[in-house]
C-alpha cells in the first residue's frame, strides 16, 4: 500500500478532473471543468495545474497528508515509461509526442506516474469495483470516444509497443461509417458520443422523419446537437434518433461478442458517460448477444456488467498506476 495519497489527474478529451485520493481509493478534493479546446496545448496544462493546486491546497487546508506522487490518466495511446502521449486521436495534433505528465510534475514537484485512462480504470475497477477479486478483466468505456483495456493473469495487455487494447477501433460493421481515427465501421464511429452527434447531424441534412432532432436543433442553434440531445429525442419517439442509439447499443453488443471470444475473460466492464447514463439499456443487450453468439465456454464464464467508480474511475485508477511505477512509495 502507498505510504500518503496521491495528487490525480483524470485528463479526458474533454473534461479534466483532479483530487486527492488516499491508497484506500477514497476520493476527496475534487476540482473539475472542461478544458479550453482550442487555446492551445500550453493553455490546457495551465487549466490542470491549476486544478491540481486547488486540489493540494484544499488538502492542506483541512491538515490532510502532503500527496506523495502526482498520478495521471489520460486518452491513449500514451507511453507511460516517459509520460507522454503517442498519438491521442481524440486530443489533436498538438499533443502529439508531448511529454504531460513530467511537464506537470515538474510544475508541481512531485514524482509522477502516468497510464492510458482506461489503463487506470481497469486498475481501479479490479482494486477498488466491479473487477475486484479478478485477474482477467476488460474494461470498454463508452464516452465522448470508445476505449478499452485488458488485463491478463493481472497485467496489463499493451503489447510490445505500449499501444495494444485500443477496443474502441474494432470493426463491427465493414460498410459502417468512417471513423475519427479514419479507419470505417469502428464501434467508436456507432457508439461514441462524437459519433452518435456525426450522426445525428447527418439526418438533418436529409429529410428524414426526426420532428425531435430538428426541435432540439432549433432550440440550442447555432450550438450542434450532442449524443445527449439525441438520446433525449430517441425517449421522445423519434424515429431517426432511435435508429441512431439501437445501432449504437447493437455495435456495443458486437464487440463486446468479439472481445469475449478472444480474450475469455471473468467480467466485461462497460463505463463512461453514455454507459454510467443508459445503464442496462446498454449492459442488457450486449449481455443477451453474448449468451446467444459467443462460444460456449467463454459465454458461461464471463459476467457483463456496469462500471461501479462512476466519474471517479479515472481518478481511482491512479492509486494502482502509482504503486506499480513508483514501488519505493509504498509500505
Amino acid at each position: 500500500m502507498l505510504n500518503g495519497p496521491v495528487l490525480a489527474l483524470d485528463l479526458g478529451a474533454t473534461n479534466a478532473r483532479a483530487a486527492i485520493v488516499t491508497p484506500d481509493g477514497s476520493v476527496s478534493a475534487r476540482y473539475a471543468g472542461e478544458w479550453p479546446k482550442g487555446a492551445g496545448r500550453q493553455a490546457v496544462v495551465d487549466y490542470c495545474i491549476e486544478l491540481l493546486r486547488s486540489a493540494r491546497d484544499e488538502q492542506a487546508g483541512v491538515g490532510g497528508p502532503t500527496p506523495v506522487a502526482l498520478g495521471v490518466t489520460a486518452p491513449g495511446p500514451v507511453d507511460p515509461r516517459i509520460g507522454t502521449f503517442i498519438d491521442p486521436p481524440n486530443m489533436g495534433r498538438d499533443f502529439f509526442g508531448f511529454a504531460i505528465a513530467p511537464t506537470l510534475g515538474d510544475a508541481l514537484e512531485l514524482p509522477w506516474a502516468m497510464g492510458k485512462d482506461t489503463t487506470g480504470a481497469i486498475l481501479g475497477e479490479r482494486d477498488f469495483g466491479a473487477g475486484e477479486g479478478s485477474d482477467d478483466l476488460i474494461y470498454l468505456t463508452i464516452s465522448t470516444g470508445v476505449g478499452g483495456a485488458a488485463l491478463s493473469g493481472g497485467r496489463p495487455v499493451v503489447g510490445p509497443d505500449l499501444v495494444a487494447g485500443e477496443l474502441g477501433h474494432m470493426t463491427v460493421d465493414m460498410n459502417g461509417p468512417r471513423c475519427g481515427c479514419g479507419g470505417v465501421g469502428h464501434v467508436e464511429a456507432f457508439a461514441s458520443g462524437t459519433g452518435i452527434a456525426t450522426a445525428a447531424r447527418a439526418v438533418l441534412e436529409t429529410d428524414a422523419e426526426a420532428p425531435e432532432l430538428r426541435r432540439l436543433a432549433a432550440e440550442i442553434a447555432p450550438h450542434p446537437l450532442t449524443a445527449v440531445h439525441v438520446s433525449r429525442a430517441a425517449d421522445l419517439g423519434d424515429p431517426a434518433a432511435g435508429v441512431i442509439i439501437e445501432r449504437a447499443r447493437r455495435a456495443v453488443a458486437v464487440a463486446v461478442v468479439s472481445i469475449v471470444n478472444v480474450f475469455g475473460p471473468d467480467v466485461v466492464i462497460l463505463g463512461g458517460g453514455i454507459a454510467l447514463a443508459w445503464g442496462e439499456r446498454l449492459i442488457a443487450p450486449a449481455r443477451e448477444a453474448v449468451a446467444e453468439s459467443a462460444f460456449r465456454i467463454q459465454a458461461e464464464r464471463v459476467r457483463v456488467v456496469q462500471a461501479a467508480l462512476g466519474d471517479d474511475v479515472g481518478l481511482i485508477g491512479t492509486v494502482p498506476l502509482v504503486a506499480s511505477a513508483l514501488p519505493e512509495l509504498a509500505h
